[in-house]
């Protein structure tokens, strides 16, 4: 570095250069400047192209950070990222400790403040900007996928994960596995138009499930569950008609002796959707469910559980403090469906 700098009064200069080792906390100054944070550890490695035209900088680099670790205390200036510089560290590197990075440094030689240490670590703070800016991005551009693996979405009424939740979770899984100093915190979220019109129909199609069921165990072939239980489409008004029939609907027609009036089963299937009641507290039982279903995936991926966190689950439109998945960290090209699973690294 002394050498290139010794090289400003140069008018032109073209040169490659290589480095090994060199220790970080002698950085340390320019750190505290610029990221808030001295430099506890850690050693750089960088390859570099140097051009200086004109009396300007331009260089290429590639530089290995190899176990950057910031002391945990932050230092207040005025000239510091406020960025959380710490999350941005863990969102960077592998398993092994290394931040591997290909980026350009440019300046002016004229400038006073003028210093290739400080602009190492000013470039070094471009990149935990945008990191914490759009750490799914990040992750996504280099295990693949996109800036989705910020939600985990879901049919409505279903806290089941289909072929591309699983695909994202598939993903974020190997993220998680390569940066162990990542938690994850999971946010359940129900939509009160959609999933509630969802679940008014499931509970519909299980009190005719409910019915067959109870007719298949008298005839001694009943499934063990009730979710096994299928309903054809040419059998569905007659377990309509049953579930009907044994509902708790007191504004059911009847006749003039008090027997249940014969109904169209559009009728039938409306009066079993306007008894079917679904609360709020129903519907962030489901968002709940749809969280811990991420969870167990993850966990099914060995991603420890104490890096798994869930966070209130919520309904969309609800008040309250905003969960960490809508902080700056946040992409803000998440999917605008409600029925999802908000997600935030920290």
């Amino acid at each position: 570095m002394r050498v290139l700098e010794a090289a400003a009064k140069s008018l032109t200069l073209d040169i490659k250069a290589k480095a090994r080792d060199v220790d970080l906390p002698p950085l340390t100054p320019y750190s505290v400047k610029y990221a808030g944070y001295g430099i506890e550890k850690g050693k750089l490695t960088f390859d570099v192209h140097y051009r200086v035209e004109n009396r300007k900088l331009v260089a290429e680099n590639r530089l290995v950070l190899d176990q950057l670790t910031f002391n945990t205390q932050h230092i207040d200036s005025p000239t510091a990222t406020k960025l959380p510089v710490l999350l941005a560290v863990a969102l960077l590197k592998d398993m092994r400790g290394v931040i591997d990075i290909q980026l350009p440094i440019a300046g002016s030689l004229d400038d006073p403040k003028f210093s290739v240490g400080g602009l190492i670590i000013q470039v070094i703070v471009n990149l935990i900007a945008k990191a914490v800016t759009a750490p799914f991005a990040l992750l996504a551009s280099v295990f693949g996928g996109g800036e989705e693996l910020s939600t985990v979405p879901f049919a409505p009424g279903s806290a089941a994960l289909d072929e591309e939740a699983q695909k994202r979770l598939e993903t974020l899984g190997k993220a998680l596995a390569d940066r162990p100093a990542l938690k994850l915190d999971i946010g359940g979220r129900a939509d009160p138009e959609s999933d509630r019109e969802a679940l008014r129909r499931g509970a519909v199609e299980s009190a005719m499930k409910h019915e067959k069921m109870k007719s298949l165990a008298a005839a001694g072939n009943a499934p063990t569950s009730v979710d096994l239980v299928t309903i054809g489409a040419e059998e569905r008004v007659r377990w309509l008609t049953a579930a009907y029939r044994e509902s708790s609907i007191k504004e059911r027609p009847r006749n003039v002796i008090g027997m249940l009036k014969e109904l169209p089963p559009a009728e039938m299937e409306a009066m079993l959707l306007a008894d079917a009641k679904v609360d709020d507290d129903a519907l962030r039982l489901l968002a709940n469910r749809r969280a811990q279903a991420v969870k167990d995936e993850l966990a099914a991926k060995s991603i420890a559980t104490e890096r798994l966190f869930l966070t209130v689950p919520r309904l969309s439109g609800e008040s309250g403090s905003a969960p960490a998945a809508q902080s700056p960290s946040r992409e803000a090209s998440a999917p605008a469906s409600a029925a999802r699973v908000d997600l935030a690294l920290r």
